[in-house]
């Protein structure tokens, strides 16, 4: 500090009038900030603890990309400090590249800060593209991490994303050899196919394979009622519920497909192989047999219900503004034997309720519950075009760019399903 500014703090009064503005800004700056540090060296983890404590943050730890999404789903974060190898001997970065790209997709302002060894620039340089804030290196200076810390913590993110149900979050065995194959799958160009029941995640999984593939634009949406207008741009072409497009529509699109510099398709279904085989043109069946994945059923995925339910405690917690009923063992093992015959979207529901009530309340036994349809391709539409649309403010030039249809045909959408 230079000696003028030392002379003008030293004239400035101890008393300044309080505005609602100023009393904001010092509300902030008391409140105790959390970062969530993620490395799997226990013993850097362990200083780094330390060190935030003498400085008034909190520090959340995990060791490696599904611990660091369950406690960004459960814990108000502020900042994340990021390691990017996880796995004993890997050095390439990509699982933390991987994870920088899920944890931004969860949490778009979040600020991310990587923490790297001396041999790592060019792997803090790849993140710093793939949007985290600034990097740190091992081992670190105390007042260099401080003070970065400190800058990065000014500008508060956000209480919650629009993206924040977006996230795939998954623990079950099954559902990890899954996201092994789609992360292999999600940089390349290949065309997919997503089928399981409804509500088992496939809205999902695609939106997390376009964010972690080389196409930096929304993907394009192909309904069932657009036979004779296929997308004429986009790179990502996204189908709900494919087994509706007509023959005459499936026929244009596998020559789409087919051409030099064709689109990629990410197609979902809610049938089996053998029924899509039935309902779908072979040639088309081709391409999309190449990358297959299969979700299971809900109630096959015990582990997955612990960290959806989690993620949605947290989520609906702060979305209403009310605490989240306490979770106890007894009644997380009922949740993870219950039904669900709609899949995430009743377990979502029922957390949702829990939140509003402020208690849970006990599942409908199997032998009660309601038969229900499958969700149709109104449904996934819908949910489509409500997202498009809350995500923008109802902007709907945007919300029709972002889903690849012209205002026009949004706006029939709108009106069909009276939004």
């Amino acid at each position: 500090m230079s000696e003028n500014e030392q002379t003008v703090r030293n004239r400035t009064p101890l008393t300044r009038p309080s505005t609602p503005e100023m009393n904001t800004l010092q509300n902030e700056s008391n409140k105790t900030r959390t970062v969530l540090f993620v490395d799997d060296d226990p013993d850097i983890l362990s200083s780094a603890r330390l060190l935030l404590r003498r400085h008034s943050m909190t520090m959340v730890e995990a060791q490696n990309t599904q611990e660091a999404l369950m406690r960004l789903a459960s814990h108000t974060i502020d900042l994340v400090l990021l390691d990017l190898n996880y796995s004993k001997g890997a050095r390439s970065g990509a699982e933390g590249i991987i994870l920088l790209k899920e944890i931004l997709l969860l949490r778009p302002n979040m600020p991310v800060i990587v923490v790297t060894g001396h041999s790592g620039i060019t792997i803090a340089v790849e993140a710093m593209r793939a949007g985290a804030a600034d990097f740190v290196m091992k081992p670190w200076n105390n007042n260099r991490l401080i003070a970065l810390l400190q800058k990065n913590l000014q500008t508060p993110s956000p209480i919650s994303d629009a993206n924040a149900e977006a996230v795939f979050l998954a623990s079950s065995p099954t559902m990890q050899t899954i996201l092994t194959t789609a992360d292999r799958l999600a940089p390349t160009w290949a065309s997919l196919l997503i089928y399981g029941p409804p509500a088992s995640g496939k809205l999902s999984l695609a939106k997390r394979i376009h964010a972690l593939s080389r196409d930096q634009t929304p993907p394009c949406l192909i309904c069932s009622d657009d036979d004779a207008s296929l997308p004429n741009h986009g790179k990502t072409w996204l189908c709900p519920q494919i087994e509706n497009l007509p023959h005459a529509t499936q026929r244009h699109l596998v020559e789409r497909l087919e051409e030099y510099d064709g689109p990629r398709l990410i197609a979902l279904s809610s049938l089996d192989l053998l029924e899509l085989k039935k309902a779908l043109l072979p040639r088309l069946m081709l391409h999309l047999e190449m990358s297959a994945l299969c979700l299971p059923p809900l109630t096959r995925r015990p582990e997955d219900i612990e960290t959806l339910t989690l993620h949605f405690l947290h989520y609906f917690s702060t979305r209403h503004a009310l605490p989240a009923p306490s979770l106890s063992p007894e009644k997380l093992a009922r949740l993870q034997t219950s039904p669900w015959p709609q899949g995430i979207r009743s377990l979502r529901a029922t957390i949702e309720r829990a939140v509003l009530s402020g208690h849970w309340e006990e599942p409908v036994p199997l032998s009660d519950q309601p038969l229900t349809r499958q969700a149709t391709l109104k449904d996934t539409e819908r949910t489509l075009v409500e997202d498009a649309l809350r995500k923008h403010g109802f902007n709907v030039s945007r919300a029709a760019q972002e889903l690849g249809l012209t205002r026009p045909a949004l706006y029939r959408r709108m009106a069909r399903y009276d939004l």
